[in-house]
């Protein structure tokens, strides 16, 4: 003789996909810099539109484009870039970025910093 089920078979299909549907959205939320950065802080409380064509340069000058390491030559033809680097990257490292993307035809760089707390 065989005993009754209490639950419905269709319940641990049901767990299964919350499951995977969890681990889904925590996969999409968690956003891992490729480089280790330090931004810069501001208290302006003024936000702009969604940062789009992310630059990111390392203190030792490396360039990473939307998540991905890249050259200066190779990057796409846009108008507008977002500049994040780390609040420590000197200048110098800097401005031959910034040179290149002017020479490209961008003409608008925005410059991303985290809102002080």
């Amino acid at each position: 003789m065989r005993k009754k089920r209490t639950t419905a078979p269709t319940a641990m299909t049901d767990i299964a996909f919350l499951l995977l549907l969890f681990f889904l959205i925590l996969a999409i939320s968690t956003h891992i810099l490729p480089i280790p950065l330090n931004p810069a802080t501001s208290d302006s409380s003024i936000a702009t539109e969604e940062t789009k064509h992310i630059l990111m340069v390392g203190l030792d000058g490396s360039l990473f484009y939307e998540g991905n390491p890249i050259l200066l030559s190779n990057l796409p033809h846009a108008e507008e870039f977002s500049l994040l680097a780390d609040k420590e990257t000197p200048f110098k490292i800097l401005q031959p970025v910034i040179q290149a993307l002017k020479e490209k035809g961008v003409t608008t760089l925005h410059c991303v910093v985290e809102q002080s707390r």
